[in-house]
């Protein structure tokens, strides 16, 4: 009897320990490991990498998915005690996205042509005779005027080498004048030239210039402006009575204003210049001629430089008889 108990105690036994390691067996078949998160790796040969991976068993679901979007990791775990059983569910999502870095491309910017300014052309030789006074020259103005918008420009203008020989004096044996025409008659344009002989020497003493700033030669200049100017010399052109000045180098010839003879406002200059003032009425061309740059050295000082010489002559001269006659005279002295 005793030994009948001992043998169901053991069956008892046996089928308990059955039970238990078939619940534990159960429990670790069921449990769900999370395993260690994957690293993915983004080259510049493959910049966009999409993996998806699901594995499911009868208690738990694991999940791993790689997009185009921000780094995003999420862990969920759920654990249910049960008398019978134990239920684990873990998810975890993981998300890497990679961008390549946008590149903006600036269009390259069509190049341009800029011509330089071309320069002003300069002026012409022109040739006037009015009988008592024989002209050649090349002349351009240079001077302010006012634009549209009230400020002040600087403009150049050339003479014309055609200008008309307008109105002229040859009267007078003192004072000869010779006018140049030219532009449109409903805006005559001139530049008058007086010339003074004084003490048998002709200078040019006034120039007078009507210029009208025209829209065609000026745009921006202001309408209806019409410029006064005057040139006052005192020894311009200046030659000996019967001879032509003559001056190939180009010369500036201040100008102001004939109104109120406000401060310098332009120049003219002047170039090739050959000019012959009270000429008589049967002279053809130019007389001798006088240059600008020819010396007019006067004759007081070759004459002084002559007496210098001749008195240092006569000194070295007076100096050497009077030693000679020393050295004759002591040589008769006996010792």
């Amino acid at each position: 009897m005793f030994a009948h108990k001992l043998v169901l105690l053991g069956t008892t036994l046996l089928l308990l320990s059955s039970a238990v390691h078939s619940q534990s067996s159960i429990s670790l078949k069921d449990a769900h490991f999370e395993e260690a998160p994957k690293t993915v790796e983004t080259t510049s040969e493959k910049p966009l990498t999409s993996s998806s991976s699901s594995s499911s068993t009868s208690t738990s679901t694991s999940t791993t998915t790689t997009s185009t979007a921000a780094p995003t990791t999420s862990t969920t775990t759920t654990v249910k005690p049960s008398s019978s059983s134990t239920s684990t569910t873990t998810t975890t999502s993981t998300s890497t996205s990679t961008e390549p870095p946008k590149t903006t491309t600036t269009p390259a910017p069509v190049p341009t042509t800029t011509h330089a300014p071309q320069p002003y052309p300069g002026p012409k030789v022109g040739t006037w005779n009015a009988s008592c006074i024989l002209l050649t020259m090349a002349a351009q103005l240079n001077f302010t005027y006012e634009t549209k918008d009230g400020k002040m420009a600087h403009g150049l203008y050339n003479i014309p080498a055609n200008a008309s020989i307008g109105d002229h004096v040859c009267d007078s044996q003192t004072i000869q004048t010779i006018q140049l025409s030219w532009g449109p008659t409903t805006s005559v344009q001139s530049m008058l030239m007086q010339f003074d002989n004084k003490n048998a020497t002709t200078v040019l003493s006034t120039i007078q210039i009507h210029l009208s700033v025209l829209s065609e030669d000026f745009p921006d200049a202001k309408e209806n402006q019409t410029l006064q100017l005057i040139h006052r010399g005192s020894d311009e052109f200046k030659t000996p009575e019967k001879m032509s000045y003559h001056c190939t180098r180009p010369q500036m010839l201040n100008l102001t204003e004939t109104v109120d003879l406000k401060p310098e406002i332009g120049w003219l200059s002047v170039s090739s210049v050959q000019v012959e003032a009270f000429r008589g009425d049967d002279a053809k061309g130019f007389s001798a001629v006088h240059d600008c740059d020819s010396s007019e050295t006067s004759d007081v000082v070759p004459i002084a430089v002559g007496i210098a010489l001749a008195a240092l002559i006569l000194v070295v001269l007076i100096s050497y008889l009077c030693a000679r006659r020393r050295s004759t005279t002591r040589g008769y002295v006996s010792f």
